[in-house]
């Protein structure tokens, strides 16, 4: 339950934020998919696969979903919102940095009352360490903001484009595999953790495409990044087929089909994205000249 209060407070500070209309849709969307990239990144690699903390949400009487079902709330959205209200206020000040303290502040206290309610439990892990991360992570949002908020500069496409890639790949993999609707699962047998095992294999499945996009779509003419996203849309069905030749997918209510579709549908979607954002870089220029 405190997951959900902490996520509808932070969500109605966001809708506070947006009405004001000082941030443009771009940033939101950047500042978002930066958050994504950066909290899925450390949080995988601290609470999943070294498995230092973890999350008893007590959303799931099984503490794997439950842990699980914490990593989505902090990773997609609490944290990512949370990054939107930093970008408004910091991209604001002329010292974006001091916004940064009463933010970690804040997440610092936040933490511990996890741990006192018994929302949040330490493995190998300790307060300080968390402090540090909030601090430098507060601190890197405050470089950033002037850069989200008004692109000039811009941050580099490459990073966003990475973010943007990943956060549409990994929450296809959320909403579809394990904990929400468990339609399937990786099974790759590397981790004795069955959701270690099928999140590691989801993560390095997905963001092979997403630095394939990277790497390729950028350097690539207009005209000619279709054929490029159907490349790697192509390299995203036979990463499906390979997993279920290896026996590495478990179907529960899903099929070879749907794995190919879980692949290609994004490519699509960031396709999409990467028009947008050309669309929008043009705007920018011309409205600058």
């Amino acid at each position: 339950m405190l997951y959900l209060i902490n996520l509808g407070i932070i969500t109605l500070w966001l809708i506070v934020v947006l009405c004001k209309r000082k941030l443009s849709t771009h940033a939101v969307v950047t500042a978002y998919v930066i958050g994504v990239g950066c909290a899925d990144l450390f949080e995988g690699l601290f609470n999943l696969f070294l498995g230092l903390y973890k999350f008893p949400t007590q959303l799931r009487a099984d503490p794997y979903y439950a842990n699980e079902l914490g990593v989505i709330f902090a990773d997609f959205l609490i944290l990512p919102f949370t990054l939107i209200v930093f970008v408004y206020y910091a991209s604001r000040s002329n010292h974006p940095w001091r916004i940064s303290l009463p933010f970690a502040i804040a997440h610092i206290v936040m933490e511990l009352v996890y741990l006192q309610l018994g929302y949040m439990t330490y493995v190998h892990w300790h307060i300080w360490l968390s402090a540090f991360f909030y601090v430098a992570g507060f601190r890197f949002g405050a470089y950033l903001a002037p850069r989200i908020a008004t692109y000039d500069p811009p941050v580099p496409y490459r990073v966003r484009l990475l973010c943007f890639s990943h956060m549409i790949l990994m929450w296809t993999s959320a909403v579809f595999a394990l904990p929400i609707l468990k339609l399937y699962r990786f099974k790759p047998g590397l981790f004795q953790d069955f959701m270690a095992d099928c999140r590691f294999a989801e993560l390095v499945s997905g963001d092979i495409l997403s630095v394939l996009c990277t790497i390729f779509v950028p350097m690539t003419p207009r005209k000619r990044k279709p054929l490029v996203f159907a490349a790697i849309a192509l390299v995203g069905a036979a990463v499906a087929v390979f997993s279920d030749y290896m026996g590495w997918l478990v179907y529960y209510r899903w099929n070879l089909f749907l794995t190919i579709l879980r692949y290609v549908v994004p490519v699509g979607i960031i396709m999409l994205y990467d028009r947008w954002e050309a669309n929008y870089k043009a705007r920018a220029i011309a409205d600058a000249a």
